[in-house]
């Protein structure tokens, strides 16, 4: 018999995390990369900045180790799409 407290899981890998920690950084770096974006500049930001934001709160859900990086992934996706809604109303055609 045991009395002991029951045994819980593991906490789960930080892959989320590291995905949202990547996808943010990336959608943030390649807007202001010196090369020739005219008009696809706001919209690199927002399609990396949204898949990066809800992949980070998925990281952020649960039992999982790499919630920091999520935390931070989140962070740098919101700024990323903060950079790319204003490099949309800065568009001109």
């Amino acid at each position: 018999m045991s009395y002991g407290s029951p045994r819980q899981a593991p906490p789960k890998g930080s892959l989320l995390g590291l995905l949202a920690l990547v996808l943010g950084a990336f959608a943030v770096v390649v807007t202001f990369l010196p090369i020739n974006l005219d008009l696809a500049r706001p919209y690199v930001a927002w399609t990396f900045g949204l898949p990066g934001l809800v992949i980070a709160a998925l990281g952020l859900l649960g039992h999982r180790k790499g919630k920091p990086m999520a935390a931070i992934g989140a962070m740098l996706s919101l700024l990323a799409l903060v950079i790319g809604a204003i490099a949309m109303t800065n568009v001109v055609m």
